[in-house]
């Protein structure tokens, strides 16, 4: 591969790091820096200071709206598609990514698509 080449990759993937954790960081904002830790978004860094909370994800699932569950399980599932699943699984939506976004609001819906562009894994 030619140097060029080779360097922007590395800059195309230190952007779409940047990308993935800014949308990241709204979807946390959105729904609640309780559900992530150990960082804030104002301290975060990466991804890592972000990670979903399973206890207090699992406690306080059923508790959201019906938007804001499909929602989290949506974020939860880039994190960890297993967990994110069986949330999807105690929600009344399509199991999809398209069920799962279907009736988010114009802001979570940019938040879901920015992650999906730029999602790098975890």
């Amino acid at each position: 591969m030619h140097k060029d080449n080779v360097l922007n990759v590395l800059q195309q993937s230190a952007e779409k790091h940047s990308r993935f954790l800014q949308a990241w960081k709204r979807g946390v904002i959105f729904l609640g820096p309780h559900f992530f830790g150990p960082g804030t978004p104002e301290s975060a860094t990466c991804k890592e200071d972000l990670r979903p909370l399973q206890d207090v994800v699992d406690a306080a699932f059923e508790d959201e709206s019906e938007g804001e569950e499909q929602f989290l399980a949506a974020m939860v599932s880039f994190y960890d598609p297993a967990w994110g699943e069986e949330l999807a699984s105690r929600i009344e939506c399509h199991k999809s990514l398209c069920g799962l976004t279907f009736d988010l609001d114009h802001e979570c819906t940019e938040v879901v698509c920015e992650l999906l562009a730029n999602f790098e894994g975890w």
